[in-house]
C-alpha cells in the first residue's frame, strides 16, 4: 500500500468527524517515526544485525508498534478510498488492480536507477497540507473538529500543529510512550520535544538552524495553551505534553469544565437567562461598543452591588458571540506571585478555549497592599490583552488605572438610580409578588436608596420569609425585613446590628429630655413636607439627615436611647464597632469611615457611635504625624456626620473630650444627668418586669432614696435579684433580701465601699 494513494486521492472530502481527522494527523506522525526509527536502527546496527548500544534495545520494537498502526491505518483507508472510487464515475475511478500495476512500474522504474533509491516520498508538510484541506471541507459540511479549529484560532502554522498533535499522541496512547522514550534518546522522556518534532518534520533536511526559527515560533505559540515546563538554557528541549484540561476540552464530553486547579477561583459567568431589561441603559452599551470597535480591550465599571455591571458584560459578549469568565480577584491575589501567575496564565488559556471575556471581580485591596494589588493586576491586564481578550474589571469604587497600565482603557460608574429609576424598578421586579395592599412602592424607593439587582434581591428574599411565616402576600413588615437583608457585608463586619425593641414608654427622662427627642424625631417624620413640599433643598441642599449626642455618666440610658430612636422612626439600628474601624495602617480607618456612612444610607439606618470620643477626640497642631492622622479622622468623620441623609446618633461619657466642632454640626445634644430619688424610684419601677413575683416585703421608696444608681447599675440588679429568688427556696416570689442581696454585689463591682448602716433597717437580711 502506498502512501499517496491514501493522501492524494482524488475524491477529496471532509472527515466523518473529529475521530477520522484526529486518525490522519496520528498517520502523519506515525509515518514520521517510521523514518526517524529506520534511520536509528541503521546507524545502531551492526554487521550481525545486533545493536551497538545497549541503551536501544527496544528499538526493534518501537518500530513495528510503527510499522503496525501504518499498516492498520492504510488498509482501513485504501479500503475506504476503494468504496468511493467504485461509487464514483467509470472515468473518475481507480481499479485496485490498475494502482497495483501503476505503482509496480513506478517502482520498477525507480529502483532500476543505481542503488536503492525510492520513489519520491510525501513530506510532512504535504500530508498535513491535504488534511487541512479535507478539514476546510469538514468545517463547511457543518462537522466539528476540535483540534482543528483550536489551531486556526491560535494561528498556528503546519509544523506547530504537527507537534501540537505529537503531544496529544504521546497522551492518549500508552504505547507510544516507550516510543518517545526511544526518539529523544532518554529514558526519562516519555514525550516529544521541540527539537525531536522538529527531526520527524523535516526528516533528512533538519538542522538546527535551519528549523530554528519554527522551532522557536512553535514553542512560543503553545505556550499559551499547554503546561510547558519551559527549559530555559535549553528551550528546544522542552517536553510537549498535554494535562487533562487540554485533553477534556478536545475529546472529553464537558468541553466548558473549567479547570479543577483553579475552579475556586474561577466561574463561567454566562448562563442561558434573560436578561432584565429594566437594568439597560443604552449611553453605557453604546459607550462599550464605540470603545470596542476602536480596540480598547480594558472596561472598568465601578458602583454598587445589584448595579447592573454584570448585566452589561453579559449583553455585550452575548452581542458579540462571546462567553465571559469570572475571576475572584480578592481571594486569589492573597497568594503569592508564582501562584498568581500560573493562575492567571490559567485563565487566559481559559478564556482562549471558550471564546471568553474575562471578567475581573472583587477588586478591593487595603492601602499597605496596594502596590501588591495593582502589580497583579498590570501583570493579568498584559497576560490577557497579549491574546486580545477582552477584559473588564469590576470594582465598588474607582480605581486610577492610570497607576497601574498603560494600555488604553474605558471606565465607567453605574449609579444608584435616581429616586423615579428605582419606583420603575420596584414596579417592574414586583410585577412576579402579591404584595399587602398598605405596600407601596413609592414608599419603598425614597426609602432604600438600591440598585435594580438589590431591589429585584430584596423581593425574592421577603417572599422567603412570607413563605415561611405561611402569608400569601407579603406584608409591609415582611418586605421591609428582605431590604434590610441586603445590608453591604462590608457594613455587618464594622457595624452589630441591634433589635431595636424599646419605645418612648420604656424609658424614663425628664420632660426636657422627651421633648428634645420628640422633636428631633420629627425632623425626620416631616423632612418630606418641608424639603420637598416647601423647597427647603434649594436653601438648604446639605446636611439634611439628622444628628443627636448624647452624653452623660455611664448607665444613664444613652445606649437606650439610641434604641428608642430606632424604634419611634421605624430603621434598623446599628451600632459601629470602634474597635474594628480602628486601624494601625494609615488611610485605612478613614476608608472604614467612608465606607460605614455610604453602605448606611442605602438602606437607611440609624448609625449609632457608642463611647465615640476614642475616635471624635480634640484635634490639636503638635505637628507629630499621629496627631496628623487623628485630625484626618476627625475632620472626616464631622464630614461625613454632617453630609449623611440619614441619623447618626452618637454617644460619650466625657462631653469634654470630644472636638469643639462637633456641637456646632450635632442638631441636637441631650444631657443624661445622674437621676434623683424620684427618677430612680420610677426607674425601679418601669423595668422590674410586671410578670415579677413580688414578695410584700419589698420597699421600692427605699431602695431609690438610701442607693444612688443609674439605670444601669438598677438594671444589673434586678437581674441578678430575679436569678438569686428563682435559686432560693421555692423560689415563689423575688424579696426584700434578694434585692440588697443583689445591691451588695453591685457594690462590690463598682468598687464602692459600703457599711451597716447603708442597709439598715434591712442589713440583717444580707449578713450584715
Amino acid at each position: 500500500m502506498i502512501w499517496r494513494e491514501v493522501f492524494e486521492h482524488k475524491n477529496t472530502r471532509g472527515f466523518e468527524d473529529h475521530e477520522d481527522y484526529m486518525e490522519y494527523l496520528f498517520s502523519v506522525i506515525n509515518y514520521t517515526l517510521e523514518k526517524q526509527l529506520e534511520k536509528m536502527k541503521v546507524f545502531f546496527s551492526t554487521d550481525q544485525g545486533e545493536y551497538k548500544n545497549v541503551l536501544y534495545p527496544d528499538l526493534e520494537t518501537a518500530y513495528d508498534i510503527c510499522m503496525e498502526k501504518s499498516a492498520s491505518f492504510l488498509q482501513n483507508k485504501r479500503m475506504e478510498n476503494n468504496e468511493l472510487s467504485q461509487e464514483s464515475s467509470e472515468e473518475e475511478a481507480f481499479l485496485e488492480e490498475d494502482l497495483m500495476e501503476l505503482f509496480s512500474d513506478y517502482f520498477q522504474e525507480n529502483q532500476s536507477v543505481e542503488g536503492d533509491e525510492k520513489e519520491e516520498e510525501l513530506t510532512p508538510a504535504e500530508m498535513m497540507e491535504f488534511i487541512k484541506v479535507r478539514a476546510e471541507q469538514s468545517i463547511l459540511e457543518g462537522k466539528e473538529l476540535p483540534f482543528y479549529e483550536l489551531c486556526k484560532k491560535m494561528g498556528y502554522d503546519s509544523f506547530t500543529s504537527f507537534t501540537f498533535a505529537c503531544g496529544i499522541l504521546s497522551s492518549l496512547q500508552v504505547e507510544y510512550a516507550g516510543v518517545f522514550q526511544i526518539i529523544n534518546e532518554n529514558g526519562n522522556y516519555n514525550a516529544p520535544t521541540i527539537e525531536v518534532c522538529g527531526r520527524l518534520y523535516y526528516g533528512n533536511s533538519f538542522s538546527i538552524t535551519k528549523a530554528y526559527g519554527a522551532m522557536s515560533r512553535c514553542l512560543e505559540n503553545l505556550q499559551p495553551l499547554l503546561d510547558l515546563h519551559l527549559m530555559e538554557h535549553m528551550p528546544f528541549s522542552t517536553v510537549v505534553s498535554l494535562d487533562k484540561r487540554v485533553i477534556d476540552y478536545l475529546f472529553g464530553f464537558e468541553k466548558s469544565k473549567l479547570d479543577e486547579n483553579y475552579r475556586r477561583f474561577f466561574s463561567i459567568l454566562m448562563k442561558e437567562e434573560e436578561l432584565d431589561p429594566i437594568m439597560a441603559n443604552q449611553g453605557v452599551l453604546d459607550a462599550m461598543e464605540i470603545s470596542y470597535q476602536e480596540g480598547v480591550r480594558i472596561f472598568s465599571y465601578y458602583g454598587d452591588e445589584g448595579s447592573g455591571r454584570k448585566f452589561f458584560i453579559k449583553h455585550f459578549c452575548r452581542k458579540n458571540g462571546m462567553g465571559a469568565i469570572a475571576i475572584d480577584c480578592k481571594k486569589l491575589f492573597e497568594y503569592d506571585f508564582s501562584f498568581v501567575q500560573r493562575a492567571l496564565w490559567a485563565v487566559t488559556r481559559e478564556c482562549i478555549l471558550a471564546n471568553a471575556a474575562c471578567c475581573m471581580e472583587e477588586l478591593s485591596y487595603r492601602e499597605e497592599e496596594k502596590e501588591k494589588f495593582f502589580g497583579y493586576m498590570d501583570l493579568a491586564f498584559a497576560k490577557l490583552t497579549d491574546h486580545n481578550i477582552l477584559v473588564f474589571a469590576l470594582s465598588k469604587e474607582k480605581i486610577n488605572f492610570k497607576e497601574i497600565t498603560k494600555q488604553e482603557y474605558t471606565q465607567l460608574e453605574l449609579p444608584t438610580p435616581s429616586n423615579q429609576e428605582r419606583e420603575n424598578c420596584w414596579s417592574y421586579f414586583a410585577k412576579e409578588y402579591a404584595l399587602e395592599d398598605k405596600v407601596s412602592l413609592a414608599e419603598m424607593a425614597t426609602k432604600f436608596l438600591f440598585t435594580p439587582g438589590k431591589i429585584k434581591a430584596a423581593l425574592h428574599t421577603a417572599r422567603s420569609y412570607a413563605t415561611m411565616e405561611r402569608n400569601i402576600v407579603i406584608p409591609r413588615d415582611t418586605l421591609f425585613k428582605g431590604c434590610n437583608n441586603q445590608m453591604s457585608s462590608e457594613l455587618t463586619q464594622k457595624a452589630t446590628r441591634v433589635d431595636a425593641k424599646f419605645g418612648f414608654e420604656d424609658i424614663v427622662m425628664n420632660h426636657d429630655q422627651r421633648t428634645t427627642l420628640e422633636h428631633a424625631i420629627d425632623q425626620m417624620n416631616f423632612r418630606k413636607q418641608v424639603y420637598d413640599n416647601w423647597d427647603y433643598n434649594k436653601k438648604y441642599p446639605y446636611g439634611r439627615g439628622l444628628s443627636i449626642l448624647l452624653f452623660g455618666a455611664p448607665g444613664t440610658g444613652k445606649s437606650m436611647c439610641a434604641q428608642v430612636i430606632a424604634h419611634e422612626l421605624n430603621l434598623e439600628l446599628y451600632r459601629v464597632d470602634l474597635s474594628k474601624v480602628i486601624d494601625k495602617y494609615v488611610g485605612e480607618t478613614e476608608k472604614s469611615i467612608s465606607m460605614i456612612f455610604r453602605e448606611a444610607k442605602k438602606c437607611n439606618v440609624v448609625l449609632f457611635f457608642d463611647e465615640c470620643d476614642t475616635l471624635f477626640a480634640k484635634r490639636s497642631d503638635d505637628g507629630g504625624s499621629n496627631q496628623a492622622s487623628n485630625n484626618n479622622k476627625t475632620a472626616l468623620l464631622l464630614q461625613e456626620v454632617e453630609a449623611y441623609d440619614g441619623v447618626s446618633v452618637l454617644a460619650t461619657n466625657y462631653k469634654h473630650n470630644i472636638d469643639p466642632a462637633f456641637f456646632r454640626r450635632m442638631k441636637y445634644i441631650v444631657e443624661f444627668q445622674f437621676p434623683d430619688a424620684d427618677t430612680r424610684e420610677m426607674l425601679w419601677k418601669t423595668t422590674i418586669p410586671k410578670g415579677t413575683p413580688l414578695g410584700e416585703d419589698v420597699d421600692i421608696r427605699f431602695l431609690a432614696e438610701k442607693f444612688e444608681f443609674v439605670g444601669g447599675n438598677i438594671k444589673n440588679c434586678i437581674l441578678n435579684a430575679a436569678f438569686l429568688a428563682a435559686a432560693d427556696g421555692d423560689g415563689k416570689e423575688v424579696g426584700m433580701k434578694h434585692y440588697l442581696q443583689a445591691i451588695r454585689y453591685e457594690f462590690v463591682k463598682t468598687g464602692k465601699v459600703f457599711t451597716r448602716s447603708d442597709f439598715e433597717p434591712y442589713a440583717s437580711l444580707v449578713g450584715l
